[in-house]
């Protein structure tokens, strides 16, 4: 099972692994990649098992209602639909889905939250407005 962080946490989780792939000068062509699954419909329990078969213990992941993002280390696009065919093979239905991978597709969160907005908005015709930067803030007190 991946590590789940909270939504929040989000865009510094992704700008941390950045920071690990330059540091450790690992920027090969793909170091990782950011998988959009939309779990829309899907019961929670079998959400919650889905987590534990499918996803990597050196995963993390993030979701916000239906919209999960998982960040999959040392994994490029391919790697990343392998994963969400997993995916589809445990709920045995097509998931929507879409990846992006670092560095090709951006170089910091933002970057990669941009170019996955883009990708899912043209390929789904979904708009993840919780990827806007105001929306992932966490709200004052």
């Amino acid at each position: 099972m991946g590590v789940p962080f909270s939504f929040y946490n989000f865009s510094g989780i992704v700008d941390l692994h950045c920071g690990i792939v330059e540091r450790l000068d690992d920027a090969h062509l793909e170091a990782f990649s950011i998988l959009y699954c939309d779990f829309t419909g899907l019961d929670k329990s079998k959400i919650d098992e889905s987590l534990t078969q499918v996803v990597r213990s050196s995963d993390s992941y993030v979701h916000n209602d239906n919209a999960f993002f998982f960040i999959l280390y040392q994994t490029d696009k391919y790697g990343a639909t392998v994963v969400a065919n997993m995916f589809e093979e445990f709920f045995a239905k097509s998931i929507k889905h879409d990846v992006v991978s670092y560095p090709r597709d951006g170089e910091s969160a933002q970057d990669l939250f941009d170019s996955l907005q883009i990708s899912v908005k043209k390929k789904l015709s979904i708009n993840l407005e919780c990827l806007d930067k105001n929306s992932r803030e966490r709200p004052t007190l």
